[in-house]
């Protein structure tokens, strides 16, 4: 710290560029040791980064809070949200509602690093030496000291949120031991504010499930936790508009990331590798099998090994469920508001009119039965699309935000069954290829001297290559990008041996090092969807 002092208070006055000497450079701040990783070009630039490590057992935490790879992570994200207000020309990145491994703030073999931008001060493109001595070694003390001590934090909260995010592990599984798709505990809160706020909207209808659905689970501390178990096969959520059959969909959505408590959800357990799947008008598809659902097309011939760089509806959603199923997810969520219809239903009158032989679509409701027959679950949500009350395992009804079983109301009523066209198919596995994307990893312009990797509001690029992930799920948000950024730059320029899900797996066990970058872990199917994306 004293070493530090000296050398700014030796800077000052003198041209900006010199705080360019610390880069890389490791100062003793006690307990802690600071890194600059990155120094701004000038004081309009984006902020310098610093990187703060230091043993736990030194800042008070006992070895039974991070003894696992669990407990890090749950820890590491509480200790995050303690930076609840940045310090001035100081900040860390928000944390979302979500619990997950990030490296802005994470604890690894008894070390915990923090990773923050700093803005050192600058006046007239010089040093102001006294000025980031005050903020290095004052101001950077205080903020990292009231958030990182255990002796300053609120224990009890934060043996809360370890057990929170161990309660969500264990029902986890206890999910797949019951056969079930997914749970939802009675007491849920699950609308939000607003479409864009992640906070539980008040005065909710706490959600409480059926009297035919409820299962008890147990938590590792013995105690039973009541709610809806969703089994598994083909579940349909109906209802008319605006009694929260969506809202459930959408926290079934979220649930493949643990939340935080207080959130209301964050007790709702799904299979991991639950995926939604949506209509996606103008995407990028390189050669997935959309046979099963699009038959030849006129002029364009087979579609074994479909390729476009301007999907339509229908032929983007039957790219993205077949390419779900590639990756490895078995548990399929659709609402009908996000889908094409002549990917969801073929009326019995259009069938009469427009013979098979016309019409190259087959819908989903001709193959979900066979699909689900082969291990995979479907949650879709219908307000119009009938034909899947006949189709569907279980039925679940929103009446002003209120769960019902109809299951066997539907079958009261004999609805009668689709025929469904019969037409063998299996799930495409193909190799990963790479070598077509090598070319575009270079810098983007003249004036660039190295592959820029950047992704903003959902479209990412590296180097020449682009993909676009804006029509993923909300949660998706900019650290998670940046995340599958870095991941996928890795992933192009490494040669693979193996079927792309095994591909993508081995490179979604933990996150790249970069110490300049915000970033979080996807999950492997998040990764795989962008890559499928590229152009």
């Amino acid at each position: 710290m004293r070493e530090l002092h000296q050398r700014l208070l030796k800077m000052h006055g003198k041209p900006y560029g010199v705080y360019k000497s610390l880069q890389g450079q490791f100062f003793s701040f006690g307990d802690f040791t600071l890194k600059f990783t990155h120094i701004q070009g000038d004081p309009h630039a984006q902020p310098s980064r610093i990187m703060l490590s230091a043993k736990m057992d030194s800042l008070g935490f006992a070895e039974e809070l991070h003894n696992t790879g669990e407990k890090e992570i749950a820890l590491a994200d509480f200790l995050l949200r303690q930076f609840t207000r940045n310090a001035e020309n100081i900040s860390i990145v928000k944390a979302h509602c979500q619990i997950m491994q990030r490296n802005s703030l994470y604890i690894e073999n008894g070390i915990v690093r923090v990773l923050a931008s700093v803005n050192l001060p600058g006046e007239s493109r010089r040093i102001e030496g006294e000025k980031a001595s005050e903020l290095l070694i004052g101001t950077l003390s205080d903020w990292i000291t009231t958030a990182m001590y255990w002796n300053n934090l609120a224990k009890e909260k934060c043996k809360a949120h370890l057990e929170c995010y161990a309660n969500r592990n264990f029902l986890l599984g206890q999910i797949k031991e019951k056969n079930l798709a997914a749970f939802v505990p009675n007491g849920a809160i699950l609308p939000r504010e607003s479409g864009t706020s992640e906070q539980p909207m008040q005065n909710a209808v706490p959600f409480t499930s059926p009297s035919e659905l409820q299962v008890n689970l147990n938590l590792p501390n013995g105690q039973q936790i009541a709610g809806m178990g969703i089994p598994k096969g083909i579940t349909v959520i109906a209802g008319g508009g605006f009694h929260g059959k969506s809202t459930l969909l959408h926290a079934l959505e979220e649930a493949v990331y643990p939340h935080i408590p207080g959130d209301g959800r964050e007790l709702i357990v799904i299979d991991e590798s639950a995926f939604p799947v949506r209509t996606e008008e103008g995407r990028v598809v390189n050669g997935t099998n959309i046979s099963p659902f699009v038959r030849e097309l006129p002029l364009q011939g087979s579609t074994e090994n479909f390729a476009t760089k301007n999907a339509s509806g229908s032929t983007s959603q039957a790219a993205n469920l077949l390419e779900a199923l590639e990756l490895g997810a078995s548990t399929i969520l659709i609402d009908e508001d996000a889908s094409a219809v002549n990917f969801l239903i073929r009326d019995l009158r259009m069938r009469k009119l427009i013979n098979s032989e016309r019409e190259p679509l087959i819908p989903l409701s001709d193959r979900i039965r066979e699909i689900a027959n082969n291990g995979i679950n479907f949650i879709i949500v219908v307000g119009a699309c009938g034909d899947y009350l006949s189709l569907a395992d279980t039925v679940i009804a929103f009446a002003e935000y209120r769960a019902e079983c109809l299951t066997e109301r539907v079958k009261e009523l004999r609805i009668e069954k689709l025929k469904i066209e019969n037409k063998e198919w299996r799930i495409q596995n193909r190799a990963v290829n790479v070598e077509i994307f090598r070319e575009g990893l270079k810098p983007g312009s003249a004036v660039e001297k190295s592959v820029k990797i950047r992704a903003v509001a959902g479209q990412i690029s590296i180097g020449l290559l682009k993909t676009d992930l804006r029509k993923f799920p909300t949660f998706c948000h900019q650290e998670l990008q940046r995340g599958i950024a870095e991941i996928l730059h890795n992933f192009i320029r490494e040669n693979h041996a193996q079927n792309l899900k095994e591909a993508l797996e081995n490179f979604c066990q933990k996150l790249p090092p970069n110490e300049t970058n915000d970033l979080a872990l996807p999950r492997a199917i998040e990764l795989g969807a962008a890559f499928l994306r590229l152009c």
